[in-house]
C-alpha cells in the first residue's frame, strides 16, 4: 500500500516527542525496511527544515540527512501541482496542506499519515491515519 507521509511524522521522530515519537519512529522504520511505499512532496523537507530550525536548530542537518536517506518517492511541485493546490484551497479554506494534497492527487494517493487532522478534515478528499493508529490500521 502507498501512503503520503506528512512532515509532522518526521518532526515527532526527530524530536523523540513524548506522545508521538515512538509511533512515528515505527512508521519511518517501516519506510526504511520497505514495508510501506512512502511518498512526500518536496514541501516536506522544507517544512522539516523550517520547523526544526525554530525548535532545535542543531537537529536540522541530521534530520534532513536521515530524511533523504529513506526510500521515499519524492513528488515534484510544479505549476500544475500549484494550480491544483489553489483549487483545493478555494474548496477547503486550507493553504499549506493543499500543496501536499495536490501532490497526493498527482500520484493518485488516497491516504495520508499525519497527526495534523484539523486541516486534513477540511480538505475531505483523503483517508487520514494518525501515527498512534498506524500499528492497528496498517498491515505492512
Amino acid at each position: 500500500m502507498s501512503y503520503y507521509i506528512d512532515t509532522n511524522v518526521f518532526i515527532y521522530s526527530a524530536l523523540a516527542h513524548p506522545t508521538y515519537g515512538e509511533a512515528c519512529r515505527k512508521i519511518i522504520d517501516d519506510i526504511q525496511n520497505l514495508k510501506i511505499k512512502a511518498y512526500c512532496g518536496f514541501l516536506v523537507p522544507i517544512e522539516l527544515l523550517v520547523a526544526l530550525a525554530r525548535i532545535d536548530p542543531e537537529k536540522v542537518a541530521v534530520a534532513l540527512e536521515a530524511f533523504f536517506s529513506l526510500p521515499i518517492n519524492m513528488i515534484p511541485i510544479d505549476e500544475r501541482t500549484l494550480q491544483n493546490a489553489a483549487k483545493l484551497t478555494i474548496e477547503s479554506g486550507v493553504s499549506y496542506d493543499c500543496v501536499h494534497a495536490a501532490c497526493m492527487q498527482s500520484k493518485g494517493l488516497e491516504t495520508i499519515i499525519t497527526e495534523d487532522t484539523t486541516d486534513w478534515k477540511k480538505i475531505k478528499k483523503f483517508k487520514i491515519i494518525r501515527p498512534l493508529e498506524y500499528k492497528k490500521t496498517v498491515k505492512p
